[in-house]
């Protein structure tokens, strides 16, 4: 592996604690005309001149003047394996269909389950494949995948092999959430389906680190829910849930009560649950994507913040609710809908969607963490959510070694 010296970039941007909450999500560590020095998959020295004597024979030396250099993102939320599109469906809500109604017609979580059920494996990977090649363009150096559109043993295993397989046979750094309890499958009630879904909990916690839960109306009760991750916890998979989306039922109360890795989406979070949130060491991830594409509204993220809770931002790729692969698009949305500064946006994208994922050797540029970065073609970082709907990545070095330039 050849060392890399980045010389002489306008901006290198990281952040200045981990996590960073309340008023810290504001602060970050900016140098100015800086340059960095990687060896092997760590970040060796960050200063304002170093030394070409420094690299290796073979080393490799950018020319970043002008340029921006970030930590890689971390989308920290993403439903990445699934087979087919839901095209059909962006129609129909854009004239007037509810996200309940298109479920009812058949469309929604199951039809993608159909879909995903029918593909091999091979064919999910390389459908996930072309996805993460984009991801990777567009700077994600690390991307949380869950399961949930098998909704049985086989096809929720179909679908962890799958993501285990493309952690180690492409760039971006994968980890895997067991997600069986995503929605009810048309075979079974839901009384019998959760207890499925706790039977399957010792064969898929040897191939993922979360175990996550629907937890809304029409999905998995608060009850139904608890049982799901408390279960989960006794085979070492972490709690996460999807909270507070589409109605105010206390799933963030439940993420803090089982000790949650975070809670997810948070549209309809209570004042009483952001005060336990903020009081807790459970992140809060916002995915403003969501509100986005599905028109409606977004999570209260000033008030999550100013309270002092641990705020990451992710897309939640999905085929239903978020066909982005963007966080840069993902921080203009945060900071023009629900205005967050540039500095809490690169903090919520990097350092604290780390946090979420319990990578503590990511998300900021560290001597001794591991050398995940970009090299984006702006001279600041406020630009990223200013001149927003372009690339701005020029470079992507994951683990040392430049795995996308362009």
């Amino acid at each position: 592996m050849s060392d890399i010296l980045i010389q002489n970039a306008n901006e290198v941007i990281t952040s200045s604690i981990y996590p960073a909450r309340g008023s810290k999500l504001r602060e970050l560590r900016v140098l100015k005309n800086a340059s960095i020095l990687v060896k092997g998959e760590k970040l060796a020295e960050i200063d304002e001149a170093i030394d070409s004597a420094k690299l290796g024979l073979d080393g490799v030396i950018i020319a970043a003047k002008g340029k921006t250099v970030l930590p890689g993102f971390i989308d920290s939320h993403t439903h990445l394996v699934f087979a087919g599109t839901r095209e059909d469906e962006f129609a129909m809500r854009i004239q007037g269909a509810t996200y309940q109604e298109i479920a009812a017609r058949g469309g929604g979580i199951l039809s993608t389950v159909r879909a995903t059920r029918t593909a091999s494996k091979d064919e999910l990977k390389a459908i996930a494949k072309h996805y993460l090649n984009l991801a990777l363009e567009h700077g994600t150096t690390t991307m949380e995948v869950k399961s949930g559109y098998g909704l049985d043993l086989e096809n929720e295993l179909k679908i962890l092999e799958a993501i285990e397989e493309l952690n180690a046979e492409q760039p971006v750094e994968l980890v895997p959430t067991f997600m069986g309890a995503h929605a009810v499958p048309p075979e079974c009630d839901k009384a019998e389906y959760v207890r499925r879904v706790i039977e399957m909990l010792p064969v898929v916690s040897r191939k993922a680190k979360f175990c996550d839960v629907f937890c809304e109306g029409g999905y998995f009760s608060i009850d139904e829910s608890k049982m799901i991750l408390e279960k989960a916890k006794e085979y070492g998979l972490t709690p996460r849930l999807h909270a507070d989306q589409l109605t105010n039922n206390g799933g963030a109360k439940l993420g803090v009560e089982i000790g949650a890795a975070s809670v997810d989406h948070l549209e309809q979070i209570s004042d009483e649950e952001i005060e336990l949130l903020a009081a807790s060491n459970t992140g809060a991830t916002l995915l403003p994507g969501v509100s986005f594409f599905l028109n409606y509204g977004y999570p209260p993220a000033r008030r999550i913040i100013d309270q002092g809770c641990i705020m990451a931002l992710a897309s939640n790729f999905n085929p239903g609710s978020c066909m982005t692969l963007s966080m840069q698009m993902v921080m203009a949305i945060a900071c023009t809908q629900m205005r967050l500064s540039p500095e809490e946006a690169v903090n919520a994208a990097t350092a604290n969607g780390a946090y979420a994922l319990g990578l503590s050797h990511l998300g900021a540029l560290e001597v001794g963490k591991q050398a995940d970065l970009l090299i984006l073609d702006v001279p600041s970082y406020r630009m990223i959510p200013y001149f927003f709907g372009v690339n701005h990545v020029k470079t992507v070095i994951k683990r040392g070694k430049i795995v996308k330039s362009r």
